[in-house]
């Protein structure tokens, strides 16, 4: 048979899209700091003005860029002005960015930025103030122009604004449930397989005295797997008309308290530490007897 060709042309078949790496999340609003060069020398030597946002401190660095020469080559027409920004602080952050220097009258705005979110290195490995680093405008705008944005005679504001990404809801990824399962079935009477008499004499200071039976119920594919030894003095009957169980098996040479934790610990459970330093010796001997190698070695470390 022909295998038919999902692809071909007319065939509406849409895709699910391709995520690498993590989503972003949403949006933060923009953080906007004025920064004010009170001083013409911005222009000519070069200035660096520190501000803090996002827990992280930052330089806005302006600089004398590349120097325009008039045709004739009779001297320097005008130059350009760069503009950078560093992270100031010994960790990395995302952020996207714009730079805004708005005209006093009511001009176009001269602006610069990112367009995207953007990794801004640690402080570690930017570059030092006063040098073009890797988030900087070397051409931002040409001397003679920034002149007619100075206000105050003689100051320029160059606002920044940032907006990181929010942190996403957290996504729950649930786990394999087999062993909360498991421990939901421990001693179970409604859907276990073998009823086990446990108790009734424990060791006198002459002789064995008669004590109550504790019912401890369990599944018999669990203690094959978990204790085959107690697996196997559990096997099922031929004849069970008289209960419903495959198996109703005495045991006499433990106490149920002991047993109770040993069935736990074959359904997954977890035996609480003062428990186990407590009935160690116990614990080991049953243990020993049904073949629950893993829980013998646990109670003598």
């Amino acid at each position: 048979m022909q295998a038919q060709d999902i692809f071909q042309p007319g065939v509406g078949a849409r895709r699910e899209p391709v995520q690498v790496g993590a989503p972003p999340g949403r949006l933060s609003s923009w953080v906007v700091m004025p920064v004010h060069f009170n001083s013409l020398k911005v222009l000519g030597m070069g200035e660096a003005v520190r501000v803090s946002c996002f827990g992280h401190q930052w330089v806005v660095v302006m600089n004398p860029g590349e120097i325009i020469y008039n045709g004739g080559g009779v001297g320097a027409v005008d130059r350009y002005v760069s503009l950078a920004i560093h992270n100031r602080t010994e960790k990395v952050i995302e952020v996207e960015f714009k730079c805004i220097i708005k005209h006093p009258h009511g001009g176009p705005n001269i602006s610069v930025g990112s367009g995207k979110i953007s990794k801004f290195p640690s402080s570690a490995s930017s570059h030092v103030v006063g040098d073009i680093g890797t988030y900087a405008c070397t051409h931002f705008a040409l001397r003679s122009v920034l002149m007619n944005y100075l206000v105050n005679v003689g100051t320029l504001t160059v606002e920044v604004h940032m907006r990181i990404n929010k942190p996403g809801p957290v996504q729950f990824v649930p786990g394999n449930p087999i062993l909360d399962n498991l421990l939901d079935d421990f001693n179970n009477k409604e859907t276990a397989t073998i009823k086990l008499e446990v108790g009734g004499s424990r060791e006198g200071s002459t002789k064995r005295i008669k004590t109550m039976t504790t019912s401890f119920y369990a599944h018999h594919y669990i203690l094959r797997l978990s204790a085959p030894v107690l697996a196997d003095m559990c096997k099922p009957r031929d004849d069970r008309t008289h209960s419903k169980y495959s198996s109703c098996v005495p045991i006499t040479d433990v106490q149920p308290e002991i047993f109770k934790h040993l069935l736990y610990y074959c359904y997954g459970g977890k035996i609480d530490e003062e428990d186990l330093r407590k009935n160690a010796k116990y614990i080991i001997e049953a243990a020993d007897c049904f073949g629950v190698v893993n829980l013998k070695l646990e109670a003598e470390a």
